[in-house]
């Protein structure tokens, strides 16, 4: 199973995205009443399969929050996925045969290889909010994560900024904020065009339009820009739809964009041919035979390493239901 098909079953995984404005989640209660003091809401997913294939897929979110005069809130959410290897048969040791033979025939052992990682994905992150006016606030905080796909093997964000309430009544909300950023940062391969620590800009926005007392549609969009190399972009965005099903339970679906505008170096790619053996003589071992490389099929050849970068994009859609208190 391919790490793309893989992550469309972590469908079932719902992840808080960083720098999250934490308003009100969508409950069956009028939605222009503001909660004070502690709220929490929080999903688990676990996916395991046996048999022809094994593969264990864990997701989960946490949403924390406390408001009073300021609001507080704290995120933490991830994904990981071990999988197995195609099964394969084992010969017997000590066996002894030419070169270019067979092994004698003997009964094989089939192998099932355990599962070992591939999807790693975690999240966690914290912010502050200070209304200055009814329309402007300011905030800071934090956030660091982890991408085993991606390349990023860490990457801290501390920022603080200014923002604006454009809409903020029981049907909608939309926020947006602007400031600085300090990123520290380890990808998997060094890179000599990137640098790990730079000062940056931050850009955001945040959307909530409840449809009715139990449907609501949220946006988040979060952009980091380092200042010394504006290509060096790096943004967070999602789109969800949650129904409440009662006022602890609701249904969420979202998709989620994130884009590296300079992804991570691929290193020791395996650089392959398919080839097919040519014989111009017709006479076997006459020693003019040569490859002849084709699109596909014949022979398949490793015959160097290259590097290229990682996917820009990745693209993961999500469903689970949200436990809120």
């Amino acid at each position: 199973m391919s790490r793309r098909r893989l992550l469309i079953v972590l469908v079932l995984a719902s992840l808080s995205p960083a720098g999250h404005h934490a308003w009100a989640q969508t409950t069956a209660q009028d939605p222009k009443e503001k909660k004070l003091g502690w709220g929490n809401s929080a999903d688990l997913s676990l996916v395991v399969t046996e048999g022809n294939s094994a593969a264990t897929t864990l997701g989960w979110s946490e949403h924390l929050r406390y408001v009073w005069s300021a609001q507080f809130s704290f995120d933490a959410s991830g994904v990981q996925s071990d999988t197995s290897d195609d099964r394969y048969f084992v010969v017997p040791a000590g066996l002894q045969f030419p070169v270019g033979g067979q092994p004698p025939t003997v009964t094989p052992t089939l192998v099932k290889p355990e599962p070992t990682s591939d999807v790693r994905n975690y999240l966690n992150g914290g912010r502050y909010d200070k209304d200055i006016t009814k329309r402007f606030f300011w905030n800071t905080g934090a956030s660091w994560d982890h991408n085993k796909d991606a390349g990023i093997v860490r990457r801290y964000i501390a920022f603080a900024g200014i923002g604006n309430k454009w809409a903020d009544n029981g049907r909608r909300r939309f926020v947006t904020d602007y400031g600085i950023s300090y990123t520290d940062r380890k990808e998997e391969t060094p890179d000599p065009e990137k640098e790990p620590r730079f000062g940056g800009s931050r850009l955001g926005w945040s959307y909530t339009e409840h449809f009715t007392k139990t449907a609501t549609f949220d946006s988040i969009f979060t952009s980091n820009t380092n200042l010394a190399d504006t290509h060096d972009v790096s943004i967070n965005t999602t789109n969800g739809v949650s129904v409440a099903m009662n006022s602890h339970l609701s249904l969420k679906a979202s998709l989620q964009w994130l884009f590296e505008n300079e992804p991570a170096l691929d290193t020791g790619l395996d650089v392959v041919a398919f080839v097919e053996v040519a014989n111009p003589d017709g006479v076997p071992g006459s020693g003019d035979e040569f490859f002849r490389t084709q699109s596909s099929g014949g022979v398949k050849l490793v015959v160097g390493t290259a590097n290229a970068r990682k996917d820009k994009l990745d693209t993961i859609f999500r469903t689970a239901p949200v436990i809120s208190f």
